[in-house]
């Protein structure tokens, strides 16, 4: 038996609705239920199941990539059962997504968290078989050596990445929310990021030749790693830790969109993060989160055509 048969819990319900044998797919789905370390609002481990709840009740069309992800197939594969311990449930992610992404390298995987911890390990995973830069969609900068005496906490993500990786491919983007000390380390070891107001100055395009020149210098392959609460609260208000100021959905959409197209670089990886259903209003944050994954499998789609 293998490490993903192991460990994988198929769902009562899978994204959008249909199932797909996972070599027919252009997309696959992993649900990593953890949120050992959340710190203000814990619940992101429902996470995987309203976001595949909001996705079997909302269309699938992407008006930016001209296309309708109804007519691919996506395959969802299940939850992972995980250990409450971080290390354990990192290690464990890691070799689940590793063997899924080794076996099927040219599908997109994207990962259902979970809290953002989660990164660290699916991150990881993915490069074990090929580099490829992160992109961060973020209100904070996860960049604390420690939280509350945890080393692997969700406010401590990226500290351990770039640690690992290097700081040279990762690039954050919506950030808003950080420690001095998180400011001072981040201009140290030279993380290129955008904040809201970056944005408001140099607007989307602007934004978009940021990234561009980035991705073109540093990446062939990138990850995207998206923490929900990027998004202002108004349109995300069920996620661990809101921050006021943040960015619109339409903002998010646009610049994934330009930068990877423009760039030319392979979207191999994404996660989707720290949808907190408890929290929400009305689902409306699953709801976002549910097309964001859609726009990812879009312009996966869009992005492979271009590149052929």
């Amino acid at each position: 038996m293998s490490i993903a048969e192991l460990y994988l819990s198929r769902s009562n319900m899978v994204f959008g609705g249909i199932e797909a044998h996972p070599r027919d797919s252009v997309a696959l789905i992993i649900g990593v239920p953890y949120d050992h370390t959340s710190s203000y609002r814990p619940g992101s481990r429902f996470g995987p199941q309203a976001i595949r709840s909001a996705a079997n009740n909302i269309e699938f069309y992407s008006l930016r990539s001209s296309l309708d992800v109804d007519e691919y197939k996506i395959s969802d594969l299940g939850d992972i059962v995980l250990p409450i311990n971080p290390r354990d449930a990192i290690h464990r992610i890691e070799r689940v997504v590793y063997e899924v992404k080794n076996s099927y390298n040219n599908k997109l995987v994207i990962a259902l968290g979970g809290e953002h911890t989660i990164t660290i390990a699916t991150y990881s995973a993915m490069r074990r078989i090929s580099d490829a830069c992160l992109l961060v969609f973020d209100a904070h900068f996860d960049l604390r050596d420690q939280y509350m005496e945890d080393t692997l906490s969700h406010a401590c993500v990226l500290r351990r990445i770039v640690e690992r990786y290097g700081s040279s491919n990762v690039m954050v983007v919506g950030v808003r929310a950080f420690t001095r000390e998180e400011l001072d380390y981040a201009r140290k070891v030279g993380i290129e990021y955008i904040t809201p107001i970056d944005l408001r100055l140099i607007g989307i395009r602007g934004v978009v030749n940021k990234i561009t020149r980035w991705l073109r210098s540093n990446c062939n392959k990138v990850y995207v790693s998206i923490d929900m609460d990027v998004f202002d609260p108004a349109y995300a208000p069920g996620v661990g830790n809101p921050e006021p100021d943040g960015l619109a959905p339409w903002q998010v959409f646009d610049i994934l969109h330009k930068t990877i197209l423009e760039s030319n670089v392979d979207l191999v990886m994404a996660d989707i993060v720290e949808v907190t259903p408890l929290q929400d209003c009305g689902g409306i944050t699953s709801i976002l989160a549910a097309k964001t994954a859609v726009e990812l499998v879009a312009l996966k789609i869009s992005s492979s055509r271009r590149r052929q």
